[in-house]
């Protein structure tokens, strides 16, 4: 009980100095504060687009790998099990994705209400913008936390390969994977799922592509707890 305890206040720690300090305190809420500056001072036109979601989702990707990585001989040291470590990261990792995100998003609608009140046309940078007409707060959110996510899981689960494999047969197996695909695709050996695919993309809404993105980190982060719960405290060297 005291090694699971500790081990959930080491991640829950970690996760705040990146996605809490260094994310919104140090970042985030300021960059917020200084495009509400701007927009009152010099009033933006339609051609600027005001972006304050691009450090989060850098930390968010950061976190997924680096967190991990400063946290694993701790833990271990600690006294927790790799199957601990995992849970635990798991599912404090997505609670603050979660949290992270719901709180970016409402800077970006006070943001957006504030141009609305003072009548400027700048728009406020989302992957919402591609996907969807108009400017929906629910929309929005689920389209943000997907794609958070997305940053969390996956590359969480590429420096878990990495870890495993070293980084000479990480990129041999990338390189492998890449020449079966061309192989496949320029065989039309692909041709029906390429078609499924492309008939999904043409009917589906922005909502269930993204939906999908989402579904896909998660399955990124299942596949990733059979590579780590029984790996070596130290990764494989460069030369691996």
């Amino acid at each position: 009980m005291n090694s699971l305890y500790g081990t959930f206040r080491l991640v829950s720690e970690e996760a705040l100095f990146y996605l809490g300090k260094l994310m919104f305190l140090y970042i985030t809420i300021p960059l917020t504060l200084l495009w509400v500056l701007i927009g009152y001072i010099f009033g933006l036109g339609d051609d600027v687009v005001a972006s304050i979601s691009g450090p989060a989702y850098f930390f968010i990707a950061l976190f997924g790998v680096n967190g991990y990585r400063s946290m694993y001989p701790v833990a271990i040291g600690m006294g927790s099990t790799r199957v601990q470590l995992l849970k635990v990261y798991y599912g404090v990792g997505i609670l603050t994705v979660v949290i992270s995100i719901t709180f970016l998003n409402v800077l970006q609608y006070i943001l957006k209400t504030l141009y609305l009140r003072w009548e400027i046309g700048a728009n406020i940078l989302h992957p919402g913008l591609f996907l969807i007409d108009g400017y929906h707060f629910l929309a929005y959110l689920w389209i943000d936390l997907m794609f958070g996510l997305f940053l969390f899981g996956v590359p969480f689960l590429l420096y878990s390969i990495y870890f495993r494999l070293g980084l000479r047969k990480s990129i041999i197996i990338l390189m492998l994977l890449s020449v079966i695909f061309m192989v496949l695709y320029y065989g039309s050996y692909l041709s029906d799922s390429m078609e499924w695919f492309l008939e999904l993309y043409l009917d589906a809404s922005g909502m269930t592509l993204v939906t999908l993105l989402g579904l896909f980190s998660v399955g990124a982060l299942l596949l990733s707890y059979p590579i780590m719960r029984n790996a070596p405290l130290k990764p494989k060297s460069r030369k691996d």
